[in-house]
């Protein structure tokens, strides 16, 4: 397996970053973190229907579905160009967990409808620890938290537990309550939804619902790790121009050498984890037996990373990078948020561990 991009790839890669250069600027990102109850702050609704139109929030579904018909090698692709700029919108759990979920469990007419951007989908149910995916048992009414962008979904895919074991419901926004929750990361935009599982909706159980939710479990891993190794590339960019610009004894203070150490030890993390981000997107394609396993070490590689990133760019930047007035905390703080979402490093390193000696 080569871990690089194809030049098909590479094409899409770059016509999502021209797309986001253009439309979710800094003062973007800023305006939804400013403006939380404003569906349209920072140009949401034209960035995200911009994003259909590219065809990346189809990426997975099949072309007869409105979709393109790809893998997930393409969704990480997509997905560090929206790290790299702190895409505030749920890109990667749309595109890359949601979509093929519903294209295995839901109608044509629903997969269609959220591949083309019309239909938001939040998802929710599912936590990460050294075992695998963690769901909840609840017996009558369930309150699913930390699901992103609550209140904008139309529909929910959520996870629980009864007593034949896991089960997955698709669930109108209509029958749901939503109570917005703070994050780390205003930008996430999470939410705690109310709601009552009913045999109508019910999409699986049993093994089909188990094997359903190991996938999602290994597909949040990887879009998670994506969009983490973009934001670690975001913050490295952003500091590496501040040192440029920065002066100190007459001399920017990029050309000091102990900068140059900090922030290469920064770019060799990077390094490191973007080409397992990648092989653990290409075991997902080809079904490779060892994808979960691949998932948890690009998880944990990509987790190390974003948090060294946001504690050297912050020590870089010195005093203006604590300040709410300059923008490395849009990054930095939506990197410490995702670098504990889908199992944190240590998690991670745990299930990699494990996988590999096939418990």
């Amino acid at each position: 397996m080569r871990f690089a991009l194809s030049d098909d790839q590479a094409a899409l890669r770059d016509g999502a970053a021209e797309v986001l250069a253009g439309l979710c600027m800094t003062a973007d990102v800023r305006a939804v973190v400013e403006h939380p109850g404003d569906p349209t702050a920072g140009r949401a609704v034209e960035r995200w229907s911009a994003l259909a139109e590219l065809g990346a929030i189809g990426l997975l579904a099949p072309e007869d579905d409105g979709g393109l018909g790809l893998g997930m090698v393409e969704v990480v692709a997509v997905l560090m160009e929206a790290g790299k700029v702190a895409l505030p919108e749920p890109l990667g759990l749309h595109a890359g967990v949601v979509v093929p979920a519903l294209a295995s469990v839901a109608g044509a007419s629903i997969v269609s409808a959220t591949a083309g951007g019309e239909l938001l989908v939040g998802i929710g149910g599912i936590e990460i620890d050294a075992d695998g995916p963690v769901i909840e048992a609840s017996d009558g009414p369930v309150v699913t938290t930390r699901v992103s962008h609550a209140d904008r979904a139309g529909v929910f895919l959520l996870v629980t537990a009864d007593g034949d074991g896991a089960a997955v419901h698709l669930v109108p926004a209509s029958e749901v309550t939503v109570e917005m929750t703070p994050s780390l990361a205003a930008s996430r935009r999470l939410g705690s939804v109310a709601w009552t599982p009913t045999p109508a909706t019910r999409v699986a159980t049993g093994l089909d619902a188990a094997l359903l939710v190991d996938d999602l479990a290994t597909r949040l891993c990887v879009v998670t790790a994506a969009e983490l190794c973009g934001l670690a590339e975001g913050m490295l960019d952003m500091t590496a121009a501040y040192t440029a610009d920065r002066q100190q004894f007459g001399k920017p203070i990029g050309s000091f050498q102990s900068i140059k150490h900090l922030l290469a030890d920064v770019r060799i993390a990077l390094e490191f984890a973007r080409p397992a981000v990648l092989r653990a997107a290409w075991a997902i394609d080809v079904d490779d037996d060892l994808q979960a396993h691949d998932a948890a070490v690009a998880k944990s590689l990509a987790s190390d990373l974003a948090v060294l990133a946001a504690k050297t760019c912050l020590q870089v930047h010195g005093g203006i990078g604590y300040t709410w007035e300059h923008d490395l905390h849009l990054f930095g703080a939506r990197a410490r948020a995702l670098a504990a979402e889908a199992g944190s490093a240590a998690a991670s390193r745990a299930r990699a561990l494990r996988l590999s000696r096939g418990a």
